[in-house]
Parts: structure tokens; sequence; C-alpha cells
């Protein structure tokens, strides 16, 4: 129930109604229909929804060292570029548990350009 309440006001917001007085407006018809109880988990659900939309439009670039983030940067714009993924948000971190190098990830996408993942690769191959 309330995860249907959270969809309608995801939508209504998202065709241009202010989000105060969607969730205004909300609120009265929760009232009216003796509903009011319903509001804590409304509010929940819609966070989970805001989180799960957020996941879907973000991409994480996680790079070894500070040094190497204007690279990194370039070389995963390029990647987007070539995929057509246009609308993105690219976030940037920095992994210490990568050796060297680079990872993009997101939206179905995973470019994995550490020297972690090489260095694995190559132990893998050996101990076989």
């Amino acid at each position: 129930m309330e995860q249907a309440y959270a969809e309608a006001l995801w939508r209504v917001i998202e065709n241009g109604m202010e989000p105060e007085k969607a969730i205004a407006s909300l609120k009265n018809s929760l009232e009216r229909s003796n509903r009011s109880s319903l509001l804590p988990k409304i509010a929940r659900a819609f966070a989970h929804l805001a989180a799960r939309q957020a996941r879907k439009n973000t991409m994480t670039l996680s790079i070894a060292q500070k040094k190497d983030v204007t690279r990194a940067l370039k070389e995963a714009e390029r990647i987007l570029a070539e995929r057509g993924i246009r609308e993105t948000d690219l976030c940037e971190s920095i992994d210490e548990t990568l050796i060297g190098g680079w990872r993009l990830e997101g939206r179905g996408l995973l470019v994995d350009q550490s020297w972690k993942k090489s260095l694995l690769s190559m132990y893998n191959a050996a101990t076989k």
C-alpha cells in the first residue's frame, strides 16, 4: 500500500508539481481517509525509491591514487561516450584496495582497468 503511494508521489513530483505541494496534498488526502498513520511508511518507501533512482543514474569511478584522477576521468568519459551513456552522475572515489589504475561501474557496466585485476589474473594463471 505505502509503495503505491510513494510511487504516485514520485510520478506527481516528476511531472512538475512542487514537492511541498505534492506532500501537503498527499497528507490531506490521507487525513481525509483516516490513513495518516501510513505517512511514515510512505516516507520510507519514497526514500527507497529515490535511492534506487539515484543508483540507476550514478556511476562510480574508483581510483587507486589521487594523481591518477585526471587520466582516469578522461578515459572514463571516453568509454561512456563510446557506449552512448550521456546523462549520468559520475562519483569519484579513492579506493585503497586498488594498487593502481581505476574501475568504472554502474548502470550495468563494469570497466576494470586496475592493476589489482591484472595481478590477480596473472596469479590465477600461474597457480593453475
